[in-house]
């Protein structure tokens, strides 16, 4: 038997399988369909006239129908895995994809074109012409001038009325697909004009961010500290194993709690390592936006259609030099996962771009927490943690070496003394004495800040108890309190002394005081993390001295 033509019920398979079909008539039946009859007889002897079998890599439902002595067979296109998976991706995408035959018949419109252009899911859009769908001008539609072209349409803005009468505006992309150079059909990429709208109103918000980051970051550059600027004998071990660091190339993670100076460790180093002479640039990684930081390190390429622009990112910026990433445990994990790449591969694309860009670059690091509980909790990558971590310092909190509280209280007024009007020649002894016993969550960056405040209140050069902020009244054991904590319930207070609104105070302040640093001291980020107005944040911040 013979094969003598074929006779497709379905456009589409007529399309896909009538040149391979074509080579093959005249030829043997059996060769054709080689398991075909012993699947026929296998099954009608078990009382069956159907079952399914693989032919050219594709799935066919087959059905036996008996015509006089012997039959007839059909095959059926069954959709296999891999047209299921194709299909099911394209679900899933939130922009309107919509295919076309080459006479701009629809074949296939993905649920986001159903909810952009108002289409009714139980409308069936699949075999009617374009045209049909929407009322739109033949000569201007993007898809029907992919295929008229036979070349790509990109970002046109349609504006057209659909069948149900609604009208409607979209950017589009039409592509025409080819087979074996054969125009076979087109797909376009189509989103709402108010959600292109407000994508770009987004990207241009990011790159006014980008560029706020980058001036501070230059800022950060240039920045004089070097270990003569790190005051107190109970900095000795660290200043000693920094100098250490400081002949090397190795990476260096700075571990100590907030205001410990880390930053001024991390700019000593590297002026006195041998990138000295090249840039240092910092970035604050709690201080930028997860979906920014990937821009701010790598940089961007500018787009299209998105606007961005040629933007030269930190890596960039810092090769030769040092790179210091501040509370690195504040970085997304899938961040560190792209930043480890780096340190792996020496490699990195800028966002949008296809070029590998080398660069040569040291990394300082710095937590604000213990590093290990922060790989338990899967807050740090223990592989990234390995990679920057070859020489780990521990900076001590102030409330461990208060012996070098007077030495710290003196370089600071004298260093700052044009700043105010009063510089203070003495210091009373009851101030020495609430020093000693307070516990110092903010170190000494908040040890600065209360002289700053004293020497703002003060009428004179002399430093008293009532020149201090009133959350300092009370005396606080360093047993008592941990840097990672606010005075609030469960603290024991001194009713004879404190009032009610003093305790208030004071746990406001160190509130404000914990939210500042942790989103580093941005000003929208923290009064919207306290629930506050900008203006009432401020207020505060003005009400207890806190200098930004």
């Amino acid at each position: 038997m013979k094969v003598t033509g074929f006779e497709f019920l379905n456009p589409g398979l007529s399309e896909m399988f009538r040149v391979l079909l074509g080579s093959a008539e005249g030829e043997s039946f059996d060769s054709l369909f080689p398991d075909l009859r012993i699947k026929c007889g296998t099954a009608k002897s078990r009382g069956k006239n159907e079952g399914e079998l693989v032919w050219q890599n594709e799935r066919f439902c087959w059905r036996f129908i008996p015509v006089g002595k012997d039959g007839a067979v059909f095959l059926m296109k069954q959709a296999g895995d891999r047209e299921f998976l194709m299909e099911s991706t394209l679900d899933q995408i939130t922009q309107g994809i919509q295919i076309y035959d080459k006479n701009g018949m629809a074949v296939y419109f993905n649920p986001a074109t159903r909810k952009i252009s108002g289409i009714p899911e139980d409308m069936n859009v699949e075999g009617r012409h374009l045209l049909d769908l929407y009322d739109e001008d033949e000569e201007i539609s993007t898809i029907l001038t992919a295929i008229r072209t036979g070349s790509p349409v990109l970002n046109r803005v349609d504006h057209f009325k659909l069948s149900t009468g609604r009208e409607l505006a979209t950017v589009n992309t039409a592509y025409p697909l080819y087979r074996r150079k054969e125009l076979v059909g087109a797909v376009s990429v189509d989103m709402d004009q108010q959600y292109v709208k407000k994508e770009l109103k987004r990207l241009r918000e990011a790159e006014d961010a980008l560029a706020a980051f980058r001036e501070k970051g230059e800022e950060i550059r240039f920045s004089g500290y070097t270990f003569d600027h790190i005051i107190g004998r109970g900095m000795a071990d660290a200043v000693r194993l920094a100098r250490k660091a400081a002949e090397s190339e190795s990476n260096v993670l700075l571990v100590g709690e907030t205001g410990t100076g880390k930053e001024i460790f991390a700019q000593s180093i590297h002026r006195a390592s041998g990138r000295g002479r090249n840039r240092m640039v910092a970035l604050n990684c709690a201080a930028v936006p997860e979906t920014l930081i990937e821009s701010v390190l790598f940089g961007t390429v500018k787009g299209s259609f998105t606007g961005s622009e040629n933007r030269v990112g930190y890596l960039e910026q810092a090769d030769g030099g040092t790179l210091f990433l501040d509370e690195l445990n504040s970085m997304s994990m899938s961040m560190q996962s792209k930043l480890l790449r780096v340190l792996q591969e020496g490699v990195f694309r800028r966002v949008g771009g296809e070029k590998d860009i080398r660069t040569n670059v040291r990394i300082i690091a710095s937590c604000n927490e213990d590093p290990f509980a922060a790989i338990r909790e899967n807050r740090i990558r223990r592989d990234l943690f390995y990679r920057i971590s070859t020489i780990m310092i521990d900076l001590p909190p102030l409330r461990n070496h208060l012996e070098d509280l007077e030495e710290l209280i003196r370089h600071h007024i004298r260093v700052n003394d044009r700043l105010f009007l009063h510089t203070f020649t003495e210091i009373q002894d009851e101030v020495l004495e609430i020093f000693r016993n307070y516990a110092w969550p903010g170190n000494v960056r908040e040890l600065f800040h209360v002289l700053d405040y004293a020497r703002n209140v003060a009428d004179d050069d002399v430093l008293r108890p009532e020149h201090l902020p009133p959350y300092m009244k009370r005396t606080v054991g360093p047993a008592e309190s941990s840097s990672r904590e606010a005075a609030g319930p469960g603290e024991h207070h001194d009713f004879s002394r404190d009032t009610l609104q003093d305790i208030m105070d004071e746990y406001e302040h160190r509130v404000l005081m914990e939210a500042l640093e942790h989103f580093g001291y941005n000003i929208t980020k923290t009064a919207e993390a306290l629930g506050l107005r900008r203006q009432s944040l401020q207020y505060r911040i003005r009400k207890y001295g806190i200098h930004i």
